[in-house]
């Protein structure tokens, strides 16, 4: 077993999927104008793109009765596919289309991608991994920002964009044929019933909620911030490139901290400091109106929102360790939903109250999210309900 060549493929597979959802919120002036829409509405690019999230349930049976390599194989090729169509899309319906498939691709591989590296990795060391593949996660939002913007400002199409991923991806694919495969549990299949039984156990239905409400913070604000300041600060696409770039030099540092602290901290607790710190600076944001301030402010949001997912997620990839998989889809398809509800929502809510109105519904929704997490303890939960052994 080579883990070196399988920490190198799903780096880079993370990096790309990443680099791609992390564009179109920076170039969203440059979109709005390229398919001549409305700027309030590059953010409905997102909405095939998330529609086929709610299928992650299904692509994490897939994964766990066929074999995690070969759902990883066919989801990259899906993505591979969409980055072609919207690569040469020269009008928003095709553009749309591709990146339905791109989303296919981002939502089955991002569950699947810890779930595979989990087959190999002892739960004690999986907060290591879980950084590694977070820290792709965090490159690609540091540098996709002024990558997409550099692109399109010395070629001035899509193609410059999205073809680099595309060769990229089919590296990948070449590398997956030398990995391993996961074992397969031939008696697990598509059960809507089994679905909504593990969503309905109050661990799993407390841990989605908060997913939803905690991901709904960046879903709002970093989408609408390209167009936020472009409008009120009168920013070329390349300067926003570099706002976004700063910003996500917290998502670096978060995952940094993560992936240092939590197995030494404990994934729960850990969590719950990162998404307090959340909390703070979006309170702090309600009353900025400077742009330095903000940018500063949304830098530590994202230390508190990446740092605390990555510590989340692991430990969420425990309350059914026997089908993680599925299980893991289904904290994806709620990622999915969250976006899909802020993509249709957004636009509305923006064009109603402006930039303010997303920083208190942010707000509001991380305190819920907080409390929620108090009231419940999820790593005595996997303790009591599995073998402790283990942990």
């Amino acid at each position: 077993m080579n883990l070196l060549l399988m920490f190198f493929t799903t780096f880079f597979i993370q990096l790309i999927i990443t680099t791609e959802m992390n564009i179109i919120a920076p170039l969203a002036p440059y979109l709005s104008q390229y398919f001549n829409i409305k700027d309030s509405s590059v953010i409905m690019f997102n909405i095939g793109y998330s529609l086929v999230g709610l299928l992650a349930p299904f692509f994490g049976v897939f994964a766990d009765r066929y074999g995690k390599k070969k759902s990883l194989m066919v989801a990259l090729t899906l993505y591979i596919t969409g980055t072609l169509i919207s690569g040469f899309a020269r009008n928003p319906l095709i553009y749309a289309f591709g990146r339905t498939f791109i989303g296919i691709g981002y939502f089955s591989l991002s569950g699947t991608n810890l779930s595979y590296l989990s087959e190999f990795i002892p739960y004690a060391s999986r907060g290591k991994a879980s950084g590694i593949l977070r820290g792709a996660f965090g490159i690609a939002i540091l540098l996709s920002p002024l990558y997409a913007a550099n692109m399109i400002n010395k070629f001035g199409n899509l193609k410059s964009v999205y073809l680099p991923l595309t060769i990229i991806g089919v590296s990948c694919l070449l590398l997956l044929f030398k990995l391993p495969e996961t074992k397969k549990s031939k008696d697990i299949k598509v059960d809507l019933e089994e679905l909504f039984t593990m969503v309905k156990n109050p661990i799993s239905y407390k841990s989605l909620i908060v997913v939803f409400l905690i991901l709904s913070a960046p879903a709002l604000l970093l989408n609408f911030l390209g167009i936020y300041i472009s409008n009120n600060f009168n920013l070329n696409q390349v300067q926003i490139g570099y706002i976004y770039t700063i910003i996500a030099v917290g998502t670096i540092l978060g995952i940094v901290f993560a992936t240092l602290l939590t197995d030494r901290i404990g994934k729960e607790k850990l969590s719950r400091i990162f998404f307090i710190l959340v909390l703070l600076a979006l309170v702090a944001m309600v009353f900025s109106k400077s742009i330095k301030i903000i940018v500063g402010f949304l830098t530590l949001i994202t230390v508190g929102i990446d740092g605390g997912w990555t510590a989340y997620q692991t430990l969420c990839s425990e309350i059914y360790p026997e089908k993680r998989g599925t299980f893991m889809s289904i904290v994806y398809t709620v990622n999915a939903i969250t976006v899909i509800v802020c993509s249709l929502l957004g636009p509305i809510l923006y064009n109603w109250g402006g930039y303010k109105l997303l920083v208190v519904i942010s707000v509001i929704n991380t305190i819920i999210a907080i409390n929620i997490l108090f009231s419940m303890s999820i790593e005595k939960s996997i303790v009591k309900n599995h073998n402790p052994s283990k942990f």
